[in-house]
């Protein structure tokens, strides 16, 4: 039997045409990778340096129409990569991700 998903918002499948990577800025624990599974209230990024659960980076985003940053907590670790939690984003950046959600749902 499959566990039900306890997720409060929805999440979208990033094409495997559409590149959105994931990095760090600034102090603290480094990151690279792309994100495969994106919605308001977090992501998955694939990288092949997870970080352990409850690790807190300042994530930027990007892809050729857009970038954005937020705050993020991991979540849960795979060995493909990691769910983060977003935890700080501005009201202008929040508008970006709906943007770009709705874009990758068209």
């Amino acid at each position: 039997m499959k566990a039900p998903d306890l997720r409060r918002q929805e999440r979208v499948l990033v094409p495997q045409d559409c590149h959105i990577r994931a990095t760090t800025n600034g102090e603290g624990p480094r990151l690279e990778g792309s994100i495969s599974v994106i919605g308001l209230g977090g992501m998955f990024v694939r990288t092949k340096a997870p970080l352990p659960p409850g690790s807190v980076l300042h994530v930027v985003l990007t892809c050729p129409t857009f970038s954005l940053e937020s705050d993020c907590t991991v979540i849960h670790v795979k060995s493909t990569g990691m769910g983060v939690e977003l935890t700080g984003i501005t009201p202008e950046n929040e508008q970006k991700l709906k943007a770009l959600l709705l874009d990758l749902k068209s």
